[in-house]
């Protein structure tokens, strides 16, 4: 389908490289900026299909809702999530109301999806053409020749066809296939970060509130099935998270230091073999089948692009970096990217940043700012946040106590500064030059290696995952700004039980578990 105007101008302000979320979140937003801005979209698909990232948090939905204006779109076509959920064991036996959980009570305060991506997708790149975007699809950029003020862009589209076009800004929206990033040789692997992931789309997954399930576990006020439900393990962790069309995404994220699917062939074959074995999971994958066309998996999850932006280009979205889907920040990150780099075009396109044929001071100070600031988020958010992460993950109590820590954190951080700011969504997490940013950084990072120490000791001294079973952790739904204070103290409150604990054991006034804690798995 292909959206162009009569003219056949070949000079745009802006083509955008993917018209999903990010770029035809871009797209749109320029648009609403400066409404006589000619842009280009181009999507390689026909139509879009299944992706990761359908969890929102409460950062992206802000975005959705309030920025983009979906309200009614998220209500009607997708479902509303209902916070995280963890589940723990401690031995291959358990059943689910045997195990430990972890997570609210309550419906949440402030809205978060559960998105079908592809009618997400969908959805902002109509309302981008709409707006004014020129569209070709299906096409793909074939090459760009880089210049300021003006780059040329190769697009082929169907049948062949290649149209040569010429644009002041190239925006890069392609997610991990990375155009720009990987042909300017800008993207490095974070191989301190060394997670993989398998996972597909599953029909007749058991429903947690379901009768015959819910009969057997505490009544609560939140719907189970809406929560991203996380069933952990030593190194591993899996998501759960119910779609509109009655299908539910269910993926495995590990560590490749600590656990790998146990078994041979196909790491996605072994990967629905393990999680149909364990407890809890083993109840709700019964009756379950696997869609056989939507089976994906990556070896290596975590990466980052050298620079964000420069003269004539920009990367948003997973087009620049990703860490990891616990959380589910992928959709934050796209939503920050976004929001800034439309800051910085919309400033630029707006002659405010210099004469782009003879000054360029002051676009490129706006450049270092933008590329600084995304550089010092993602090195601070991975320090302070994921580093070693999966060496709680088989812990409940080391789990529990990072997530209400560390969701407080985001809410007292992030997420109430952008409900009282629309501007801060383009300040991306712990990135500002600030004290006050890297303080919130140096408490972050000071509490999770406290943590993976903990987690260390409590293996050495056999009380590793103590309370993995008939322990049930209840959370409030949190608020904003001192809202999330009961969760931050609930957090440290189990923190230092965890600490007098290990303490003991040290001091041999605590015995080992003396439930069989799960092994794992052997490492490949």
């Amino acid at each position: 389908m292909n959206r162009l105007r009569p003219s056949g101008d070949p000079h745009y302000d802006v083509v955008v490289i993917g018209g999903a979320f990010a770029g035809a979140s871009a797209a749109l937003l320029l648009l609403r900026a400066r409404p006589d801005a000619r842009i280009l979209l181009v999507e390689r698909s026909e139509r879009f299909g299944s992706k990761v990232g359908e969890a929102t948090v409460e950062v992206s939905a802000l975005f959705l809702e309030q920025v983009l204006g979906l309200e009614a779109h998220l209500a009607e076509e997708h479902l509303p999530k209902h916070g995280l959920r963890y589940w723990f064991t401690d031995g291959p036996q358990r059943s689910l109301e045997e195990m430990t959980e972890v997570g609210p009570v309550t419906e949440p305060a402030l809205h978060s999806f559960q998105l079908d991506r592809a009618r997400l997708d969908q959805h902002l790149l109509d309302l981008a053409v709409d707006a004014g975007a020129e569209l070709l699809r299906p096409a793909r950029v074939s090459g760009v020749e880089h210049g300021w003020p003006e780059t040329t862009v190769r697009v082929l589209g169907a049948g062949g066809v290649e149209r040569h076009v010429t644009c002041r800004w190239v925006v890069d929206a392609s997610g991990r296939f990375a155009y720009l990033a990987r042909r300017m040789g800008l993207q490095r692997r974070n191989e301190e970060h060394p997670t993989a992931a398998a996972w597909a789309r599953w029909h007749g997954v058991a429903d947690l509130d379901a009768p015959e399930i819910a009969a057997r576990l505490p009544a609560i006020g939140a719907v189970r099935r809406y929560a991203t439900n996380h069933f952990c393990g030593d190194g591993w962790w899996c998501w759960m998270i119910p779609l509109a069309d009655a299908r539910t995404s269910v993926g495995l994220v590990w560590d490749r230091r600590l656990f790998t699917p146990p078994g041979a062939g196909d790491v996605r074959d072994r990967a629905e073999a393990f999680l149909r074995a364990q407890p809890g999971l083993r109840e709700l994958l019964a009756e379950a089948t696997v869609d056989p066309d939507d089976r994906h998996a990556y070896s290596h999850l975590a990466y980052r692009s050298e620079r964000y932006a420069g003269r004539g280009w920009a990367l948003v979205g997973d087009a620049a970096a990703f860490i990891d889907p616990y959380y589910s920040p992928g959709l934050d990150h796209a939503s920050m990217s976004v929001t800034a780099t439309v800051r910085l075009l919309t400033a630029e396109l707006a002659g405010s940043l210099g004469d782009a044929a003879h000054d360029h001071a002051a676009l490129d100070a706006e450049l270092a700012r933008h590329n600084g600031e995304f550089a010092r988020s993602y090195d601070r958010w991975f320090d302070a946040i994921y580093r070693d992460k999966y060496e709680l993950l088989g812990d409940a109590e080391l789990v529990s106590s990072s997530f209400l820590v560390e969701t407080a954190l985001y809410y007292l951080g992030v997420v109430t500064p952008g409900y009282r700011q629309r501007d801060s969504l383009a300040n991306p997490v712990f990135g500002l030059q600030l004290p006050q940013a890297k303080s919130a950084y140096l408490v972050a990072r000071t509490f999770s290696r406290r943590m993976v120490a903990l987690a260390h000791a409590r293996r050495r001294l056999g009380i590793y995952g103590r309370r993995n079973a008939g322990h049930r952790i209840s959370i409030r739904s949190l608020k904003l700004g001192r809202g999330a204070l009961p969760a931050l103290l609930l957090g440290l409150r189990i923190w230092l039980r965890a600490e007098l604990e290990t303490l003991a054991a040290r001091l041999r006034l605590l015995p080992a578990s003396p439930r069989p804690k799960q092994r794992r798995a052997s490492v490949s």
